[in-house]
């Protein structure tokens, strides 16, 4: 009923925002009045809250459970010696949503962490994103401090789960600090949410910096600092959401990102997912329907050629005036949910037709909802002469709906890339399924504990492992194999009949290498990437979502789960 009420009201919107466009008025007027929201509605939505809430807790109570008894595990334990490699290899293992995992001294210096060399090399740092002393650390008791949301010192953001280690003789003697992709934590039952319910969420500190949004770039903003973009009853909205425990409320938004305005109609909730943290959690409605399935406007061969049209105009006119061309949303590279997006290749925003308050801004750490960060694996694509890459990104054309997008992305020079991608509507897993987290969060957990395995018995003993379908790592609907770094398959569950053959040249139908772009996930630290594999069983051709980490000695562990 409400949905009905709202769509009058957007109608009228969407004419005042083009009003504003025009320069009459600005995007944060408001509307005369908001719509009433039943009773009826707003006990809906607390009960899906209530749902998503549970899920984020559960994963919060898990992982402080975990670095807690790591800690007690470290204790006595001298704090740079072989046991503490492992002890942290361990627990990264064992939180799915680790950046990674480090020991800190009583002095805030880090004697070890996890990860490859951009990590090591913070060993002997002193750590200042998050600095407790022995005294607050004491006042917590037995549990874990959560930091405030922070940028790490190798740029990733998030937070921190901490927790106090002891000498032989029981004297403090540092912490044990898990960085913790809070995005990932978060995105994963949203995309739920919104393919279940029809909703999604926002989430504040109670101080009111914005710790999620779907909007990557409202993410570390403050709310208690006033903006040009916020309406008075948004400003309304978030003093009572940050001042009050629980309730709901009604505002009209305004988002660039998007450009959309929109009433919003939310309720919220308080977490407290460890000492120091109490999180604002704020369930909203402003989600488009679901549209019909459709099949894609353009074929891959065609994108490949519209692509092309653009690389050859900007090699022939010039950066400027062709990133002016790609950006004009009336110009001959936009066509529907068609259009020429490009980028630097530091990852900074440089052409994006249907969102462009987002020109200038470095995505580098953007993640779609499946934690896969897409705009690395484009420029990783990019950087390796060009070719197609797959992602989830909201279609413009289906009221930015998240789908899975078949991108197709080429060099301009060393400096920056185009591209353009076709929505794939009729994928199972990008429309009217979301990709299952929890499944996602296995996935990674075992490749994690195939590499910490590897780390105790040695490579040969997890490879055999991996052949071995009654092996302590193995789980339904996930698919191990390790690679070398040539491309030959060492070990492959799914298919051993390809073990110790080539595969750097074999290619799915969108020319993708799986083994190739396998590596190359690899050398760059690990990390999720889609897909479309060969699936042995099944005698056809699959999406998958992998996962790839090093595991020393050229070589390269990974695992993948079925999205259909």
């Amino acid at each position: 009923m409400i949905r009905n009420a709202s769509s009058k009201i957007l109608s009228i919107l969407i004419v005042l925002f083009f009003i504003s466009a025009s320069g009459c008025i600005t995007p944060v007027q408001e509307t005369p009045t908001l719509q009433p929201v039943s009773d009826e509605y707003y006990a809906e939505m607390d009960a899906a809250l209530d749902t998503y809430i549970l899920n984020i807790d559960e994963q919060m109570k898990e992982t402080t459970a975990a670095v807690w008894n790591a800690a007690r595990e470290l204790d006595g334990m001298p704090k740079d010696g072989p046991e503490v490699d492992l002890a942290l290899l361990k627990l990264k293992s064992e939180i799915p949503l680790s950046y990674e995992v480090g020991r800190v001294d009583k002095d805030n210096i880090l004697t070890a962490i996890t990860g490859e060399q951009n990590s090591q090399q913070l060993v002997g740092t002193e750590i200042i994103t998050t600095p407790y002393t022995e005294e607050e650390l004491k006042a917590v008791g037995s549990a874990c401090v959560v930091s405030n949301f922070v940028t790490f010192q190798n740029g990733d953001r998030g937070i921190k789960v901490i927790a106090p280690v002891y000498d032989a003789e029981g004297n403090y003697d540092g912490t044990i600090q898990v960085s913790l992709n809070i995005e990932s934590l978060f995105s994963g039952p949203a995309d739920e949410l919104r393919t279940k319910y029809g909703y999604t969420v926002w989430a504040a500190q109670e101080n009111g910096q914005i710790i999620y949004d779907e909007e990557m770039t409202k993410i570390g903003s403050d709310l208690t600092n006033p903006s040009s973009a916020y309406t008075p009853s948004f400003t309304a909205a978030t003093k009572d959401i940050l001042t009050n425990e629980s309730g709901h409320t009604s505002y009209i938004f305004y988002s660039a990102a998007w450009n959309n305005i929109s009433q919003t109609n939310a309720v919220w909730s308080t977490l407290e997912p460890g000492y120091g943290q109490t999180w604002k959690i704020v369930l909203v409605d402003t989600v488009p329907p679901l549209h019909e399935l459709m099949e894609p406007i353009v074929t891959p061969d065609e994108l490949k050629v519209f692509v092309m049209k653009a690389y050859i105009y900007a090699l022939t006119e010039g950066k400027t005036k062709a990133l002016a061309a790609f950006n004009d949303p009336k110009g001959d590279f936009i066509d529907g949910e068609l259009y020429i997006f490009a980028g630097g290749m530091d990852g900074t925003v440089l052409s994006l037709p249907y969102q462009p308050a987002l020109i200038g801004e470095n995505s580098w750490f953007a993640e779609d909802p499946a934690g896969v960060k897409y705009v690395q694996r484009v420029i990783a694509r990019a950087e390796q002469g060009g070719g197609y890459v797959l992602y989830l990104y909201p279609n413009p054309s289906v009221g930015y709906s998240t789908e899975l997008k078949l991108s197709y992305v080429i060099p301009v020079d060393n400096e920056w890339y185009l591209g353009a991608g076709l929505y794939e509507h009729n994928a199972p897993f990008s429309h009217t399924t979301n990709v299952d987290w929890k499944m996602r969060n296995e996935l990674i957990k075992q490749v994690r504990t195939m590499k910490y395995l590897a780390a105790v018995e040695g490579i040969p003993a997890v490879t055999d492992m991996m052949m071995d379908p009654n092996s302590s790592f193995q789980r339904d609907g996930l698919y191990p194999f390790a690679i070398s770094g040539n491309g030959t398959i060492l070990a492959f569950s799914n298919d051993p009949a390809i073990v110790g053959t080539n595969q750097l040249g074999s290619l799915n139908s969108y020319g993708m290498s799986f083994v190739r772009e396998g590596i190359s996930l690899g050398q760059e630290g690990g990390g999720l990437m889609y897909t479309l594999a060969w699936d042995a069983e099944k005698q056809k051709e699959v999406f998958v979502l992998d996962y790839v980490e090093p595991a020393g000695n050229d070589t390269y562990f990974a695992s993948y789960m079925i999205l259909e």
